[in-house]
């Protein structure tokens, strides 16, 4: 009799815990996304999506666009663009969807490297560009090598910033299990199957709402610096703003799914033959694209601008901007002039 009790409450609780987060009231929370924009920033629409573009200098200077990495957004080309729309050019940063002020959540957001290679493409169609400089940092550096495997017509020149390319025909790094990553950020796929059941999906994204605050992001984002004092309250501020659009919590669990990292293949034999005017820049010590990856992608193609930056990590762009900016003034003024 006993025992019969003892399963019936946990048969009891496990209904509670399966059926009750579906009953639970979740309103959305945050703000939206318009309200969080610069003065001069605006949105698009691009394959449905509200795509949010901050776009500086003159509208006749030749085109940068500029893409950021993984969970980051317009705001980490702050000491970027200024410098390069006073220099004459057209500097032009957006957010991908999901991230910063674009479109949080839809079966269409783009996530494979092709399919935001295409994503991009739109993107300059939809701002009337027929080819621009692509300036990619850590994913965006990945995505704008499939751009210019897919686009080569469109490509003035590229710009390898950490850049989280790396051929998936060459051998797995350091022993690891293969050349792309099966699961969401790096989680297995059984993460993904189990998400999928709509109680741990809720369960998941209480804990989302819970634990994903600005400070918890910011101590994840301190180890992209090798100088951990580069993550101010400003910087804090600026890379947490996403957390504050209504849908980002649903964002996150979609990538917690299976949905941020998926590949596709592109080979040794299709980056070395890109054709544009290639720059390679890399933090010497950084820890989330090691520069074993720009050292690959410099033996790929030997005619790049190749430079590191000592005392650097991932975000070279910011935590060595003035060398960085002059770097890429220079590579600039070499291979797509102001006016052409």
């Amino acid at each position: 009799m006993r025992k019969r009790r003892i399963i019936r409450l946990l048969f009891f609780i496990l209904l509670v815990l399966l059926i009750g987060p579906l009953l639970l009231p979740l309103p959305p929370v945050g703000v939206e996304a318009a309200s969080l924009a610069e003065p001069d920033g605006f949105f698009i629409t691009v394959d449905g999506l509200s795509t949010y573009v901050l776009a500086r200098g003159p509208e006749d200077g030749t085109p940068v666009l500029l893409l950021h990495g993984w969970g980051a957004s317009t705001f980490t080309w702050r000491f970027n663009q200024d410098v390069l729309a006073e220099a004459g050019y057209r500097a032009i940063a957006f957010d991908r969807p999901p991230y910063g002020l674009s479109t949080k959540t839809g079966a269409n957001i783009p996530y494979s490297p092709s399919a935001l290679a295409d994503f991009t493409a739109r993107v300059m169609d939809e701002l009337g560009l027929e080819s621009a400089v692509l300036v990619g940092q850590s994913q965006g550096g990945g995505v704008i090598g499939y751009f210019a495997a897919h686009y080569p017509e469109r490509v003035k020149a590229l710009v390898f910033v950490s850049a989280a390319l790396r051929p998936t025909d060459d051998p797995p790094p350091d022993g690891q299990g293969g050349g792309r990553v099966t699961g969401a950020l790096g989680l297995p796929p059984v993460v993904g199957t189990l998400l999928d059941f709509p109680p741990f999906a809720r369960w998941a994204q209480i804990g989302i709402r819970a634990f994903v605050k600005p400070d918890f992001a910011a101590n994840i984002l301190k180890s992209a610096y090798y100088d951990p004092a580069f993550m101010t309250p400003e910087a804090a501020e600026g890379y947490s703003r996403q957390l504050r659009v209504v849908g980002w919590d649903e964002a996150l669990l979609d990538q917690l799914k299976g949905g941020a990292f998926p590949n596709d293949p592109i080979t040794a034999e299709q980056i070395a033959a890109f054709t544009a005017p290639v720059m390679i820049a890399w933090g010497q010590n950084d820890t989330w694209v090691p520069v074993s990856v720009g050292e690959r992608l410099r033996e790929l193609l030997p005619q790049a601008t190749y430079v590191t930056y000592p005392n650097t990590g991932h975000l070279p762009q910011e935590e060595t901007a003035d060398a960085f900016n002059a770097d890429l003034l220079k590579f600039l003024a070499q291979n797509a002039p102001v006016g052409e």
